[in-house]
């Protein structure tokens, strides 16, 4: 994966260059400090897969440097600025990072860039509940029983899946994929967003806005929305 980084400050640019060696696979061809090396780095490389970008440069931010591009390397904002990430995700941006950046949290978005497409949703076999998949973590691969999903959230192509001992995935699959495939029995689709194993769950507290999930095995609740709260309420009381 070609990787370039626009980043004005060097402590900066020092901790991202020792992030990505961490995670591996990642080729760092080139780094920029203000918008006009920004503008050349990326036409010196118009098959970059990644373009990792600070938006407040000493000259300008990083929307004047893409501004005037029609194609564009994945992006992924790094930032202090809570203000621009509206701005960010309007250009269809991986993720948004605020600073002080994390290794966990540049593994989570970086490991999007790596997931294969699922197969078209009519190809898709119907799982078991003792079957294996394979989910994504990083650059690494888990066999899990289909049994061990305690949940799956979608964000958009995306979703992300819940393992029992509390370990998180991500893949480029959506929610309506995994609801074809999933034991209808064990799984129901809860929200727009969210489906859960019902035999996993634990208990269940309600907020202003929402409520607390908790499941058996994992010690943090998930958050849910008011809809999927009163969707859950109607499903466990038919079971």
């Amino acid at each position: 994966m070609k990787c370039l980084l626009i980043e004005d400050e060097e402590l900066f640019q020092i901790q991202l260059t020792g992030l990505l060696a961490e995670i591996g696979g990642i080729e760092l061809v080139g780094v920029a400090a203000d918008k006009n090396s920004g503008i050349e780095l990326i036409r010196a490389h118009p098959d970059a897969d990644l373009l990792i970008l600070d938006v407040e440069l000493p000259d300008g931010t990083c929307f004047d440097v893409i501004s005037g591009f029609d194609k564009l390397p994945k992006l992924l904002f790094i930032t202090s600025h809570e203000n621009y990430a509206l701005n960010a995700f309007e250009l269809n941006a991986l993720d948004y990072i605020q600073k002080p950046i994390s290794l966990p949290r540049l593994q989570d978005a970086i490991s999007r860039l790596d997931l294969p497409l699922a197969a078209e949703d009519n190809k898709l076999p119907v799982l078991a509940e003792n079957d294996l998949v394979l989910l994504c973590c990083n650059k690494f691969r888990y066999f899990t029983e289909v049994r061990n999903i305690v949940a799956i959230h979608s964000d958009e192509n995306y979703t992300h899946i819940i393992r029992h001992d509390g370990r998180r995935f991500i893949m480029k699959k959506t929610l309506a994929a995994w609801e074809k495939q999933l034991p209808e029995g064990l799984f129901r689709r809860i929200g727009r967003q969210l489906i859960v194993n019902v035999s996993a769950l634990d208990r269940l507290e309600a907020r202003e806005r929402g409520g607390l999930l908790w499941f058996k095995s994992i010690q943090d609740p998930l958050k849910i929305k008011q809809s999927s709260f009163k969707n859950l309420q109607k499903i466990t009381q038919s079971i």
